[in-house]
């Protein structure tokens, strides 16, 4: 049954929209509440065949399916984004966990710094510092260092400089 609905999902086209997965998510598991394990392998597979927009539609179905995602969900999601230099799907995941409340992690917001710094998203990166901070989530190391990183990319000079100082 995984492999049908993981192809099915992969299938679906690149622009399927949350309507699109709930009717591919019904037709295998009826109104059922999907196993964890289930959902952590089909966050895995659409990550790796570049189905940023499907996890983002994916995570939005579980949601209305009343299994809501974790940080450990999230930032898998998120990282399958970045591999692919879909910052802003990446993005859009963290901003729909926030308004969810799900509680973050570093590590979860490291990954979306990191999905900005290769997309060169400097602004991006220092607002997820400044989101970071008035959440009380610890900054990391390599929290600064993708933002110095993804300025750089960005071409603000200025602002990486006034993150080292």
């Amino acid at each position: 049954m995984l492999n049908e609905l993981s192809r099915e999902l992969k299938d679906s086209g690149r622009d399927a929209k949350v309507g699109d997965i709930g009717t591919i998510l019904d037709r295998h598991l009826g109104n059922s509440v999907p196993d964890l394990r289930i959902v952590k392998s089909l966050v895995d597979n659409l990550g790796t065949s570049k189905r940023a927009i499907q996890l983002v539609s994916l995570l939005g179905c579980l949601q209305q399916r009343n299994l809501e995602p974790d940080s450990y969900l999230a930032s898998k999601a998120i990282i399958a984004c970045r591999n692919w230099c879909e910052w802003g799907a990446a993005l859009d995941i963290l901003q729909k966990m926030v308004a969810d409340t799900v509680d973050l992690d570093t590590v979860t917001y490291n990954v979306a710094v990191s999905a900005c710094d290769k997309g060169g998203a400097g602004e991006k990166a220092l607002g997820l510092l400044a989101q970071m901070a008035s959440a009380r989530v610890e900054l990391s190391t390599i929290t600064y260092n993708s933002a110095v990183s993804a300025c750089d990319k960005g071409g603000q000079w200025a602002k990486a400089l006034g993150l080292l100082v």
